[in-house]
């Protein structure tokens, strides 16, 4: 069993069926993360269904292993239920990753492990109280700090798969869109993420194609 895997996550855009942006964000995350790992790309064809069969066979070749979904949620959901290792790191298809990142795949894996960490994110602004982190409880652990947040974000992320399995996975709704994670989970009070870097830490990675709103 391995310890890590990727799932990337995309659908067919206005941008259909370039494939420019996931190429960037999985480009962005071998140079981040200095990391092999299998990979499996999950693709919605919606909204731009004209385009979304070429869309698929590109990706194909680039990926060895592509699966339709319906959503994102389907496919997060899927990716859960269908995996064996211990982490999976999950990641929509337009990001970069910043060099604010500072320590290695295998040092936040053990802290992960270590301080049995359900979900660590990436944050795409300052790490301050704000919208959906109502409150931040600054943790130091082996490698580096991080903050514990109400907030478990769709935003760059690693999940342990067992403990999201047991905590989480049984409020996933299956939705249309972008919908049915993170509004979900952010309203049980029982469910608890982290962000990557102590309090008021620059943002760690960046949307390359989507709402500009922080």
């Amino acid at each position: 069993m391995s310890l890590i895997e990727l799932h990337l996550f995309t659908n067919s855009t206005v941008n259909s069926p370039s494939t420019t942006h996931i190429e960037e964000t999985y480009q962005s995350f071998l140079d981040t993360f200095k990391a092999n790992m299998k990979i499996t790309v999950w693709c919605d064809p919606n909204p731009n269904t004209n385009f979304s069969k070429e869309y698929s066979e590109k990706l194909s070749k680039l990926f060895t292993k592509v699966v339709p979904t319906v959503s994102l949620s389907d496919g997060y959901t899927k990716a859960v239920r269908s995996s064996d290792c211990d982490f999976l790191f999950m990641l929509e298809h337009d990001w970069i990753f910043l060099p604010t990142i500072t320590n290695t795949l295998e040092e936040i894996l053990d802290q992960m492990q270590d301080d049995k960490i359900m979900h660590l994110r990436f944050n795409k602004r300052q790490t301050v109280v704000k919208l959906s982190d109502k409150f931040l409880t600054e943790k130091k652990g082996k490698s580096f700090s991080y903050c514990v947040t109400p907030s478990v974000s769709n935003n760059p992320h690693i999940i342990a798969r067992k403990l999201y399995s047991k905590k989480a996975l049984k409020y996933l709704q299956s939705t249309n869109g972008s919908k049915g994670i993170e509004e979900v989970l952010s309203l049980q009070k029982e469910i608890l993420g982290a962000i990557y870097g102590p309090l008021d830490y620059p943002k760690t990675c960046e949307h390359i194609n989507g709402r500009q709103k922080n």
